[in-house]
């Protein structure tokens, strides 16, 4: 192990922060994508589908990788998958070129962070690991938060919306190029830590890592179902504008910032990656179990008085589910592998694997939508994060 932290945690930082800003800026995207090309609420939510479903199709294979071929040319892939499916974004001219190119930008960093999660750990001592695994879901955090904000910038210019994804390809760009010339540590992968196809099925059997990766199933269609429709809620419930930005206004100033349903996705997103930076000391006096249940409790509340309640209401509602949903992926996640001393790398991939729920919510959520109003479609996720309070009721995973 180094001595001190190697610079390429620092690359990780900005690797973490440009996906972050690239995965979830797809709430206030969405909006610009249904108004450019005239689709329904199902139709546009095809773009969550095109970009979630990577994780479904790529983070097993991307663990067997890592054992034949090392992190390095995997990470370099991901990194050019995301560049190159960004830059094609920027000018495509028609939705089923966008969703490829999305998908290919999903598929990046899919292998980007299976990849790059287990690396981080061999970048600095060991005792740093939650230190710098925090601070880099913090840098990912400020990304995803930022992100509106520049899309606010962008559209209060007169630019349109895919100069976001020549901005994102930049910073792709920059970022491949700093990975080029870095060092990375050699990494002998543990027999726990490996991938077994040859045991998913058995382990499907066991009761822990199947009703563990159906509550990361929920959870992730859960965060991704209620953050993509935010702005749409705010047009179709509270009619306000679905543009990200004030186009028509009269000063600079309030042209670049973004509207208030920006906002709130904005805040959504700012506020998990806050909680999961100010919610340790919480954790270590309740305990692992305790938190999952009194976080995923008030996740629900907040996200029905978000549906249910005033506009103002909404606005709080939203944001604070953001925060509340901070430590419920880790602790689902963390709880299923901390039941396990054998096959933890198979467990860690048939989870990862279940963030495709990110890819069926969304649309679904506008299929109801359409059909029966915003209101109903957030219940949708509503009910995804109910599952997850049951397991944290009844569930039997090892935490202490």
């Amino acid at each position: 192990m180094p001595e001190r932290p190697s610079s390429l945690l620092w690359v990780f930082f900005l690797a973490y922060f440009t996906f972050g800003m690239v995965t979830n800026c797809l709430g206030v995207v969405i909006p610009e994508v249904i108004k450019q090309y005239q689709l329904s609420l199902f139709a546009a939510g095809i773009l969550a589908f095109a970009f979630y479903v990577a994780y479904g199709l790529f983070s097993l294979p991307t663990g067997l990788g890592m054992e034949r071929f090392g992190a390095r040319p995997l990470i370099l892939l991901g990194v050019l998958l995301m560049a190159l499916g960004c830059l094609v974004v920027s000018w495509a001219r028609n939705y089923p070129l966008t969703l490829a190119m999305i998908f290919a930008v999903g598929v990046g960093v899919t292998v980007l962070q299976t990849a790059g999660n287990p690396l981080i750990q061999s970048l600095d001592r060991p005792e740093n690991y939650h230190r710098n695994l925090t601070l880099t879901i913090g840098f990912c955090g400020i990304g995803a938060f930022i992100g509106p904000f520049v899309l606010a910038f962008i559209r209060g210019t007169g630019r349109d919306w895919q100069v976001l994804y020549l901005f994102f390809a930049a910073l792709c760009v920059i970022l491949l190029l700093l990975l080029a010339v870095s060092a990375f540590p050699a990494r002998t992968v543990g027999t726990s830590e490996r991938i077994r196809l040859d045991q998913v099925g058995k382990l499907l059997s066991n009761p822990i890592v199947l009703f563990y990766s159906l509550g990361i199933f929920c959870y992730v269609g859960a965060e991704v179902g209620t953050a993509s429709w935010i702005v749409k809620f705010f047009e179709r419930v509270h009619h306000l504008s679905a543009e990200v930005s004030n186009v028509g206004a009269a000063s600079l100033l309030h042209r670049v910032l973004p509207t208030l349903p920006a906002l709130v996705v904005a805040l959504f997103w700012g506020l998990q990656g806050t909680g999961r930076l100010v919610s340790g000391p919480l954790l270590n006096k309740l305990g692992s179990r305790r938190m999952l249940r009194v976080y995923s409790f008030l996740t629900v509340a907040f996200l029905l008085l978000a549906t249910f309640g005033s506009r103002r209401m909404s606005v709080l509602g939203f944001a604070a589910c953001g925060f509340f949903t901070s430590l419920l992926f880790t602790l689902i996640f963390s709880g299923a592998i901390n039941s396990f001393s054998q096959n933890q790398g198979t467990i860690s991939g048939l989870l990862c694997t279940a963030c495709v729920g990110g890819a069926l919510e969304p649309p679904l959520v506008g299929w109801v939508g359409d059909h029966f109003g915003m209101r109903a479609a957030m219940l949708v996720p509503a009910l995804s994060f109910t599952y997850v309070f049951g397991l944290a009721v009844f569930g039997r995973a090892k935490y202490d």
